[in-house]
């Protein structure tokens, strides 16, 4: 009789062990229909990110040219962070990335050449974490392309 109390109670345990495992919510676990866009500039060059469809909790705003700002995700699941730099950004929640859509394309022109590299960079380690930079006569380039790839690379490959 007592060794059969105690198989149902270690087979209980076990069950409502699992079963809290099971029901529990995972820790700053990005929902899978989470989004974020970054609006268009205003007048002085900033923008504003908002995303919707998040896990309340610890989330992180990373762009290939600014460090990495941790914040919070509020009840419901969408935030709004506004006057930021104009650039490309992601959230990232729970080892999960979320490029954000909107920000500005790679310019072409004198003085840009460095922001492009940056993007190159960023978008090149987001698809591969092994990517290499190509090869170019342009430091500027070569310079930009390291920074957005070693940025990428704290977002999306640690």
């Amino acid at each position: 009789m007592h060794r059969r109390a105690r198989t149902t109670a270690a087979a209980a345990a076990i069950a409502l062990g699992v079963s809290a495992l099971v029901t529990a919510p995972a820790a700053y676990a990005a929902a899978p229909a989470a989004t974020c866009t970054v609006s268009d500039p205003d007048q002085v060059e900033r923008v504003t990110i908002e995303g919707e469809g998040f896990t309340r909790g610890e989330a992180q705003l990373s762009s290939p040219t600014a460090p990495a700002t941790d914040f919070d995700v509020p009840d419901g699941g969408s935030f709004r962070i506004g006057n930021k730099a104009d650039d490309r950004y992601a959230i990232t929640q729970g080892g999960t990335t979320i490029p954000c859509t909107g920000g500005p394309e790679p310019s072409v022109g004198p003085g840009t050449t460095y922001k492009a590299g940056i993007t190159a960079g960023w978008d090149a380690v987001n698809e591969s974490c092994t990517a290499k930079p190509p090869a170019s006569a342009n430091a500027a380039f070569t310079d930009g392309w390291n920074k957005g790839a070693d940025a990428a690379r704290e977002v999306f490959c640690s």
